[in-house]
């Protein structure tokens, strides 16, 4: 059965997936095997709005955590995707380019960007935050969201 912590504010439910690691630039890593696959959070793709368009690298290209490696266009914003971990690309979701509100419906699942096989995995989990620690800081991303959008 798959974890969520939720937390709601007015309409919208924000998701954090247990047992994901989050990075500050609000993209997620899911160790498994040497790899890691990675995608953009559920706070991110909801303050952002609908996923229009990706521009993501090949795989092969050698990665390093915090680079940018791909852009995504929403109806509000255009915004560099930023690699939680270093390695190597080694997919990029087939499904996305033909369907990239799949980031909107499944950001957790179908909705996944890169798999990239990783050069420092420990190195990498030292940088990235558990649930429990992103799930606190996005609560505080909403409430300041809140703020300048209510007052």
């Amino acid at each position: 059965m798959t974890e969520f912590l939720e937390t709601t504010y007015e309409k919208f439910i924000f998701k954090v997936k247990v047992g994901y690691l989050y990075s500050q630039e609000e993209f997620w890593a899911n160790f498994q095997n040497g790899a890691a696959t990675v995608g953009l959070t559920d706070f991110m793709q909801k303050a952002k709005g609908d996923v229009a368009f990706l521009e993501t690298v090949e795989p092969g290209v050698e990665v390093k955590r915090g680079q940018e490696i791909g852009k995504i266009e929403t109806i509000k914003a255009t915004f560099g995707i930023i690699s939680p971990v270093s390695g190597k690309v080694a997919e990029v979701n087939p499904e996305i380019d033909a369907s990239p509100f799949l980031i909107n419906q499944d950001p957790f699942g179908a909705g996944w960007i890169y798999r990239i096989e990783l050069s420092d995995p420990e190195g990498d989990k030292a940088q990235l935050m558990e649930a429990k620690e992103y799930f606190e800081a996005m609560k505080n991303k909403v409430a300041r969201e809140a703020k300048k959008l209510y007052g």
